[in-house]
Formats: structure tokens, C-alpha cells, sequence
């Protein structure tokens, strides 16, 4: 995922202390490994055992356990391949497309030999039914058992970053705030000595840059000076490879895309190829079925809870269950987007009272284009808020393919100047019921935090990403994060 300052800015300044991971410096990562592929072990376990329910429920032969624990190895085997045990460094949606990937590719492996030894073997409604609740069930253990792993303090290996500037004040921020990649920073170095003594988001800036080399406190290093000239970055890679046994090396490319690059070798020159995936036909197909399929599924699903929340606004004040609202959309085409009522019916003319009476509110609309507390909310559109259930009604909008189901925020007129360049990228894509900012705090985050996110969507933009965004706001809207 993109890289975001947490609260306290690039450069929060603290009293020097060691890092409170420092102890995951002497982890090597196999108790770790062990521990992801036992958790993955008895996810398929549980699921044999779930599986065999329904088969008899059905009056179907079940899956021999042996069969089963041969491809199980084989699955384990390929994952520890893919780098899955333990998993350091991978972004959420890396770890998402190789689990994916790897836990259908063997089961297909299984179906091929099924049918090779038996045409239409009659196992093979099991080999479906198993490994679908493996893909589903080993990815709930796995980030359960990781996030106990890193309540523990066990998770991680330790990584000095060297380059305290606001490149790696940014860095620091951003792997302290998201601990399951596994890289936990424990001291900073930097050239500028008066940066020595202090500490970024509670990492202690220890020295000079010859002290990392001279005096390693880690096995990894994370290189973060991308200002600085090339002939002097060259230097310092060549440096810092012979005093760690892994350099992570943050290049000069803040803004490009980073989830669409792809390292090529040209004679002996690196390259890097820059993919936009969402010019490709085939992604935008993709895309287009996965809404397609969502909505009317979701839709379909959900048709008891829809007809019971629209009676209850009707029931809580007069007016229509469902409104149209003006938004700019794909091609900067205005469009209706539908959302369940959550204001009273002269929801503007009480705005307009309140920010004219209120310069302190005034101001908060103005920045965020939304007040916390909002005296147009009724009683039931507080808690459709809370819940972002306002904004089911969308689903008829991506069938109309007017919005997707993930996408950039659905913005006003009046917000386009606040987007500036980044305006026509927005204009590249459907804007979605939910997006890269809903699951990263959604209305906590400030509005130029929102059009930066907007923009690493849309430039970064994978199916893995989609699938990532929506598990996140699961998780958001469950914990009740940002909505208001």
C-alpha cells in the first residue's frame, strides 16, 4: 500500500529510547514460518473436516484423508516457495494474489490428477469443496495467528534505515503503523547532525551514516536518500551491501506507481518496466464483471435488509427513503448517485444557518466537506452513517455503470479545484461505494490525505487491490473507524 505520515508528521520528534521491537532483532523467522504453516495445516484440517459434513449431507462420497495430505504437503511446500513463511515485506495485496494464486493452482493440480486417474472421479465435488474453504479458512488463521504473533512482539525481523530525512522519517512512520510487514525499524542514521539525539515516531536517529557500516545493530538495512546524487548513491549501495546481509533501496520515484513495476535487466543496466493496468482491455473487463457480478449478488442478498432500513427512515421522519445526489464521475460526466436519506428534508437550509452562525464549523466543512457534528443528520441517518449502510442504494449505480464497487471517493463540483492536476486521473476511473480511503480511516483522514490516496488507486490499481480494499473496509466499518 502507499506510504501515508501518521499522526504526529514526517519528522515527530521523541526522546531517544530504543525501539520498542528491538528484541525481534534476534528472531530469525523460522519459529515464525513454523507457526504460519501449522496455522495453514489446520486450517485445511478444519476444513476436510467441514467439508466431509456437507458431503454427507448430500449423500456424496467424501475425500480420502491421504489423498488430501499429499497435496496439502505439496501446497506448504509451494507457499514456503513463494516466500509466504513468514512473509516479511510483502504488501497486503502481494500476499493476497500469491495466496490466491498458489492455493488454486494446487488444487487444480489435485483436479487434473483426480481426472487423469478417473474421468469425472467422483471425488472431485470434495477437491472443489476443500480447497475453497482452505483459500478462505487459511487466509482468516493466517492473519489471526500473525496479528497474535505481533501483539506478542514476535513478528519481524529488525532493519536500520539509513537516511533520516523526510523520505525515511516516512518510511519510519509508515512500517511502525503497519507492523505486519514484518520490517521494524530500530535505528536511523543520518549525515545531519542535528538530527542526532532525536527520534522519528519513536526510532532513535543513533549517528552518522559510517556508524551503520562500521557498527551494524541489524542483519537488514533499508536505504532511504533519495535526494541524493547518483554518483553518491552508488557509493553508499555498494557500501551498505557488504555490511548487511539484505539492502532495501528506496529510489528517486516518489509519485510513480509502484504496485505496476516490474525490474528488468537491459545488457547490464536495471530497468524498470511501468505497467497502467487500467488501460489494458482485459483489466477493465475484469473489473467491470467482478462489479457486475457483486452487485447483483450483493443486491440480491441484501433485499431483506434494504426494504427494512428504508422503512425505517420513512418511519423516523417524512421525506423519500432514497435520494439522488449530483456527483462527477468517469470522463468528469455528472451522474446520480443514490444513497439512503440520512439528512431532514431542509437538511441545506440548516447548513446554511449553522455555518453562518459558526465560524469554527464553517472552517471544518470547508476543509473536509463534512461536519462531525452534523445537525442535518436524523436519528436513523446517524447510525446509516456510522455503518456506511447510507450508501447501499450504490449498488444500483454499478449496475447502471455509473460507479464501480471500488474506486476514488465520488466528489462534487466544488471539490475539483482541491484535486488540481490530479483531477484529470481522477476522471480515468468509475468512482466506487468504496475505496482506498474508506479503508485507510475514512473521514479521519484530511482531504488532502484523500486525494493522495485517490490518486495511488487509480495509478496502482490491480484486481488485488480491489480484493484488499474490500476486506479492509469490512474490517473499518465493523470497528465503527472514521465514519461520521
Amino acid at each position: 500500500m502507499g506510504l501515508r505520515v501518521p499522526a504526529g508528521g514526517a519528522r515527530a520528534v521523541a526522546s531517544v529510547r530504543p525501539s520498542r521491537r528491538v528484541g525481534a532483532a534476534r528472531l530469525t523467522g523460522l519459529p515464525q514460518a513454523i507457526c504460519l504453516a501449522l496455522a495453514d495445516v489446520l486450517s485445511a484440517l478444519i476444513a476436510y473436516a467441514l467439508a466431509s459434513l456437507v458431503l454427507t449431507a448430500l449423500g456424496r462420497s467424501g475425500l480420502p484423508l491421504e489423498s488430501l495430505l499429499i497435496w496439502l504437503g505439496l501446497w506448504v511446500l509451494w507457499r514456503a516457495y513463494q516466500g509466504l513463511y513468514p512473509g516479511y515485506g510483502r504488501s497486503p495485496q502481494t500476499e493476497l494474489r500469491l495466496h490466491t494464486t498458489g492455493t488454486i493452482q494446487i488444487a487444480v493440480g489435485q483436479l487434473a490428477a483426480a481426472f487423469a486417474v478417473d474421468r469425472w472421479a467422483p471425488g472431485t465435488l470434495g477437491v472443489v469443496l476443500v480447497w475453497a474453504l482452505i483459500l478462505v479458512l487459511s487466509l482468516l488463521l493466517r492473519y489471526a495467528v500473525r496479528a497474535l504473533l505481533i501483539r506478542a512482539g514476535q513478528f519481524g525481523r529488525s532493519i536500520s534505515v539509513i537516511g533520516a530525512g523526510r523520505t525515511g522519517s516516512l518510511i519510519i512512520g509508515h512500517l511502525c503503523a503497519h507492523p505486519s510487514y514484518g520490517l521494524n525499524p530500530v535505528a536511523a542514521y543520518d549525515d545531519d547532525r542535528s538530527l542526532h539525539g532525536t527520534a522519528l515516531h519513536g526510532v532513535p536517529v543513533l549517528g552518522p551514516i559510517e556508524q551503520a557500516l562500521t557498527q551494524p545493530l541489524t542483519e537488514q538495512a533499508l536505504l532511504s536518500i533519495p535526494g541524493a546524487r547518483a554518483e553518491t548513491q552508488r557509493h553508499l549501495v555498494n557500501s551498505v551491501y557488504g555490511s548487511f546481509a539484505i539492502t532495501w533501496v528506496i529510489p528517486d520515484l516518489f509519485g510513480v506507481p509502484n504496485q505496476a513495476l516490474l525490474p528488468h535487466s537491459i545488457g547490464n543496466v536495471a530497468s524498470l518496466e511501468i505497467r497502467n493496468n487500467l488501460r489494458s482491455v482485459q483489466a477493465r473487463v475484469l473489473k467491470r464483471s467482478i462489479d457486475l457480478l457483486g452487485a447483483v449478488l450483493g443486491g440480491l442478498l441484501i433485499s431483506p435488509l434494504l426494504l427494512l432500513i428504508a422503512l425505517a427512515i420513512r418511519l423516523d421522519t417524512p421525506g423519500p427513503a432514497v435520494y439522488r445526489a449530483r456527483r462527477l464521475g468517469r470522463g468528469g460526466q455528472m451522474f446520480d448517485c443514490f444513497k439512503f436519506r440520512s439528512m431532514y428534508r431542509d437538511a441545506d437550509e440548516k447548513l446554511k444557518h449553522v455555518l453562518e452562525d459558526d465560524p469554527a464549523l464553517r472552517a471544518e466543512f470547508e476543509a473536509t466537506h463534512k461536519l462531525k457534528s452534523d445537525p442535518r443528520v436524523t436519528r436513523v441517518g446517524a447510525f446509516l452513517r456510522k455503518t456506511s449502510l447510507d450508501e447501499l442504494p450504490q449498488l444500483a449505480n454499478v449496475l447502471l455503470g455509473t460507479m464501480s464497487l471500488v474506486g476514488p471517493r465520488p466528489i462534487v463540483q466544488a471539490e475539483v479545484e482541491k484535486y488540481g492536476a490530479v483531477y484529470d486521473t481522477y476522471k480515468l476511473i468509475r468512482p466506487g461505494m468504496t475505496g482506498y480511503w474508506q479503508a485507510n480511516g475514512r473521514s479521519d483522514t484530511s482531504y488532502a490525505d484523500r486525494v493522495a490516496m485517490d490518486r495511488f488507486y487509480i495509478t496502482n490499481w490491480t484486481p488485488w487491490l480491489d480484493m484488499v480494499i474490500m476486506i479492509q473496509t469490512v474490517r473499518v466499518v465493523v470497528m465503527g473507524k472514521g465514519a461520521y
